[in-house]
C-alpha cells in the first residue's frame, strides 16, 4: 500500500507541474488573467483524460474529462492560497490514491464509495468557494512567489 500511495503521489505531482505550473505560467506569460488561467488550465487537464474514452471503457469514460475540469479549478484555487504548488499536487495524489483504492476493492461495480466521496468532497469545496467569494476573500488570496518576477 505504501509503494502505491508513492506511486499515485507521483501522478498527482506530475500532472499538477504541468497544468498548475507549466501550463498556468505559461498561460499567464502570454497574457491571460486570474479567471481566464484557472479555466483554460482546468479545461486543458480535463480535455487530457479524453484518452481514456478511447480505450476500453469507451462510452462509459467521457464523465472523467469533465470531473477531471471541475477539479483542476479547485487545484487551481488550492495553488492560489498555498503560494505555490505543493498543496494541489499532494490533494490531487492523495485524491487519486482514494478512487483507485476504492476502485480496487469494489472490483466490477458501476459506482463505489470512494468515487461518491471524492465527488461530495467537490460540491463541499465548491459551496467553501462559493461562501468565501460572497463574503469577498478570494481576491484577496496570495499570488505564487513567481507572479512578481513574470
Amino acid at each position: 500500500m505504501l509503494a502505491l500511495l508513492v506511486a499515485i503521489q507521483l501522478v498527482g505531482w506530475g500532472e499538477e507541474g504541468m497544468f498548475r505550473g507549466i501550463g498556468v505560467t505559461t498561460l499567464r506569460n502570454h497574457g491571460l488573467a486570474g479567471g481566464s488561467v484557472a479555466l483554460w488550465s482546468s479545461a486543458l487537464s480535463g480535455a487530457v483524460h479524453i484518452v481514456n474514452a478511447l480505450g476500453s471503457r469507451g462510452a462509459q469514460g467521457i464523465p472523467q474529462p469533465i470531473a477531471v475540469s471541475f477539479a483542476g479549478y479547485f487545484f487551481y484555487l488550492v495553488r492560489r492560497v498555498a503560494g505555490g504548488n505543493w498543496a494541489n499536487s499532494v490533494i490531487h495524489g492523495l485524491f487519486d490514491f482514494s478512487i483507485l483504492t476504492g476502485t480496487a476493492v469494489l472490483v466490477d461495480q458501476e459506482a463505489h464509495v470512494g468515487g461518491l466521496a471524492a465527488i461530495l468532497a467537490y460540491v463541499a469545496c465548491a459551496v467553501l468557494v462559493l461562501a468565501r467569494s460572497r463574503a469577498g476573500t478570494i481576491g484577496r488570496l496570495k499570488e505564487a512567489p513567481w507572479r512578481a518576477h513574470a
